[in-house]
């Protein structure tokens, strides 16, 4: 390999480095949403139309857990140890959901001190897997 064939393919990977890093800036805030996304829905389902639904309904409600399992798991490059601790974390957050929801609808039907504090724990998952993001973004930018 000559040096002009050396030069061509450093540019094509920096090219191709910045495509990536443009495009992983639109993931945190996205996964940010996601998670007031489920907050909202969970807090919507325990104060007011939890009491009168089927049972059905806190299955459909884990839509954007079920989206934030799907993004953690087919991301192509994640920083070191950061698949294990995606895993973690989301089903952490599969397992506050289910106890919130299922003590909630037992136990504490329409009761704001349960639903609220149970529907911001039930974000902190996708809080959390954003900041992870934000940090590998940061940190991919600042390198050479």
């Amino acid at each position: 390999m000559d040096k002009k064939e050396a030069r061509e393919a450093l540019a094509s990977a920096d090219a191709l480095a910045s495509r990536i890093r443009r495009g992983a800036r639109w993931h945190a805030p996205l996964v940010f949403l996601l998670g007031l996304v489920m907050m909202a829905l969970t807090a919507l389902y325990g104060l007011l139309i939890q009491p009168s639904v089927r049972y059905a309904v806190p299955v459909v409600l884990l839509l954007p857990l079920f989206a934030l399992v799907i993004y953690t798991a087919t991301r192509p490059v994640v920083p070191r140890h950061h698949r294990a601790l995606y895993a973690v974390i989301t089903a952490t957050g599969g397992g506050v959901y289910a106890l919130t929801v299922t003590l909630g609808t037992v136990l504490f039907s329409g009761e704001p001190l349960w639903w609220v504090p149970g529907a911001i724990l039930c974000a902190v998952p996708f809080f959390l897997v954003g900041m992870l993001e934000r940090k590998a973004v940061r940190t991919t930018e600042s390198m050479p």
